[in-house]
């Protein structure tokens, strides 16, 4: 007898796989547009402390409708409470006030290093993937893609450094992240795990923003607000529930894919939208990153 729960054979799970690295490659690599465009008009903090209060509020109402478990023990709490800081408050907090000063082109670029941290640390731990000798090679290709990417094109504005290395700081967060959630034991539903930590983290994010003063300078101006609303419903509801189920399924490794594909869809959507230009050695790198999530991912039969 045929069980009708679908199987890594099964076409509709393969069907479920490719739309959900879709979603964290396309809808993730515009997001970085949309931030841009955000804290261009709104103080960062807030603006990532209400994106993700929204998208929370989305996926908690879906997570009940679907009827999944929620968080209800004390270690569970203490699990969400790490999650939260790890992968929104200091991943994507620290790469919203960055990108106030960093180019959305360029930071979708310095964002494939999550990717490589991922890559690295996914080999740790009781579901760890060795690296193979084509992985590490991968890896290695991928770091000096980044190199390119970060190394000085002319004049650069005070402290512009700094600003992408804490966009490498937020990656990291976020590989940390990561890993642990793909190692934990949590009894979650995948909905109610992002809608908790969204909640958490985008409360996180308002206090934040409230402690440095950023209440003042909130204007409901209709193209920040536009962008805030699609971060919530597009960039975080919809691909932060592809992104953790496709962790439950898929290596790690793999998955941390999008950071390699999100700098072409965001060098593309930069320029076309703001103008944005990518010198010569940013282009470069982009080409060898790109070559390098082709061999840590792609089946060796293929690669």
């Amino acid at each position: 007898m045929t069980s009708a729960a679908s199987t890594p054979e099964d076409p509709r799970h393969r069907l479920k796989i490719v739309a959900a690295f879709a979603t964290i490659y396309f809808v993730w690599g515009s997001t970085f547009l949309a931030i841009r465009i955000g804290v261009r008009q709104l103080p960062p903090l807030l603006f990532g402390g209400f994106r993700f209060l929204l998208a929370g509020t989305l996926l908690a109402a879906l997570a009940f409708v679907l009827r999944e478990r929620f968080p209800v023990r004390a270690v569970e709490w203490r699990w969400m409470v790490l999650f939260s800081l790890l992968m929104i408050t200091f991943s994507n907090g620290m790469g919203t006030i960055a990108l106030q000063y960093v180019p959305s082109n360029e930071g979708a670029l310095l964002a494939a290093s999550s990717a490589l941290w991922i890559a690295v640390l996914g080999a740790l731990g009781p579901k760890g993937h060795a690296l193979t000798v084509r992985g590490m090679l991968g890896v290695l290709l991928g770091c000096i893609g980044v190199l390119l990417i970060v190394w000085p094109r002319g004049a650069q504005p005070a402290g512009h450094l700094g600003w992408q290395a804490l966009i490498l700081f937020s990656n990291f967060s976020w590989a940390v992240g990561t890993i642990l959630y793909r190692d934990s034991a949590l009894a979650v539903g995948p909905v109610a795990f992002n809608a908790v930590m969204m909640l958490l983290g985008g409360t996180w994010l308002v206090l934040g923003g409230l402690a440095t003063g950023e209440l003042p300078r909130w204007e409901w101006r209709p193209g920040g607000i536009a962008a805030m609303v699609y971060l919530a419903v597009f960039g975080s509801a919809l691909a932060y529930t592809a992104y953790s189920w496709l962790l439950k399924r898929v290596p790690a490794d793999r998955v941390g894919t999008f950071a390699y594909v999100n700098p072409a869809v965001a060098a593309v959507l930069g320029w076309a939208v703001l103008g944005e230009s990518l010198g010569a050695l940013q282009l470069a790198g982009m080409l060898v990153v790109l070559l390098g999530v082709a061999l840590v991912t792609l089946p060796s039969k293929l690669a």
